[in-house]
């Protein structure tokens, strides 16, 4: 195998992949970086730690001699990040068992694994089910995402469930089980049969730092135990989340007793404010409490050992009961404040009384909204 390309694209391709290599493993080849030259694909990368796998393509290089490499692809992506921008030659060794890298005069050597061990990824045994366009899948998973569980015995809450339904509507969902952030959109396929499946949230990273604000189209497919996401420019495999995913329709409210609408960018300022108040040792959590009274919110968080802040937010037009308090995690309300933050002046909430979930969305669309239960509190 030999090629010259100029560091910046293989740079670009480098850390598009190497990503999914094993950090730690006992099978060393799992930690490798798979780079393969043909005349009809040009160079080829491809990493995988059997539970994410990426693949990525360029026809910017020229090729001298086609070949297969598995290198090490942490050291490799190091080594390439820190190359001058000029052309880089590579050049296989067979009796050195060396990858030979020239840059300018200087150059470097990298060892070489055995490349008949390194696994396929099972991309030839993928359906496909459907194709979604990139901005609307980054936008749907930045929306969600973070409202999925860091750990939680039920697995299907460390993830984000894909629920495909009739005539193409698409939800996505992530859950907790103390909030909810749920996204809807409908596909330009409506001949779709039904399904779902949980993706894990390094996956969900992964997308998101791959995909861009496009229209251009990603397409999913499936096995029985894998997803591929794939586009022109790249493959990701994941491995699914197994189990099955409760009936997230039951725990969005349908009735409420009061609703108001409240600047996003105010709100979100006050809950900045108010984080900065430390938990006590009686009470772990960070909490907020939200009090409604006749055309105002009082927001209060207190600290035994640091003391108190209140907010209060004026004019504010508040439909049905108006008396009303209510504690919520002040980190989960400020995080889905910030995502409306983004996209609307004004944020509309919903709630039930002060033990029911409450429900925010923007006023000016309906395909996204976030469940919030409240806390119990002494106050």
């Amino acid at each position: 195998m030999k090629f010259n390309i100029e560091k910046r694209e293989i740079s670009s391709l480098t850390t598009l992949v190497h990503r999914a290599a094993a950090s730690k493993n006992t099978i060393p080849v799992l930690s490798g970086l798979l780079i393969k030259v043909t005349s009809d694909k040009g160079l080829t990368m491809t990493a995988t730690d059997m539970e994410i796998g990426i693949n990525a393509s360029t026809t910017n290089l020229d090729i001298i001699e086609e070949g297969t490499v598995l290198v090490n692809a942490n050291y490799f992506a190091d080594l390439i990040k820190l190359l001058p921008d000029t052309f880089i030659s590579f050049e296989l060794s067979q009796e050195n068992s060396r990858l030979n890298i020239k840059y300018g005069r200087s150059s470097g050597k990298i060892n070489i694994y055995r490349e008949q061990d390194y696994p396929e990824l099972p991309i030839n045994k993928m359906e496909y089910r459907f194709s979604i366009s990139q901005k609307v899948l980054k936008e749907a998973l930045k929306k969600t995402a973070f409202a999925a569980a860091n750990n939680h015995f039920r697995q299907v809450f460390t993830g984000v469930l894909f629920d495909i339904l009739e005539k193409g509507d698409i939800k996505i969902v992530a859950s907790d089980t103390h909030r909810l952030a749920y996204y809807s959109y409908t596909l330009e396929q409506k001949e779709i049969e039904p399904f779902k499946f949980v993706i894990p949230m390094r996956t969900v990273n992964e997308l998101l730092r791959l995909l861009d604000d496009s229209p251009e189209i990603i397409d999913i497919s499936l096995s029985e135990n894998n997803v591929i996401f794939c586009t022109d420019n790249f493959t990701l495999l994941s491995r699914l989340i197994e189990g099955q995913y409760p009936n997230y329709e039951t725990v969005i409210p349908t009735s409420f007793s009061t609703e108001f609408n409240i600047k996003t960018g105010v709100l979100s300022a006050s809950l900045e404010r108010a984080k900065i108040m430390p938990t006590d040792d009686k009470f772990k959590i960070q909490h907020v409490q939200l009090c409604l009274q006749e055309n105002e919110a009082v927001l209060n968080s207190y600290s035994d050992s640091m003391g108190e802040i209140s907010e209060i937010i004026e004019d504010i037009e508040i439909e049905g009961e108006k008396d009303v308090k209510i504690a919520f995690n002040t980190n989960y309300f400020l995080e889905a404040i910030k995502v409306f933050d983004a996209e609307c002046d004004n944020i509309n909430i919903k709630l039930s009384g002060p033990m029911s979930a409450a429900m925010l969305k923007n006023p000016e669309k309906e395909n996204y909204l976030y469940i919030l239960v409240p806390m119990r509190t002494n106050n």
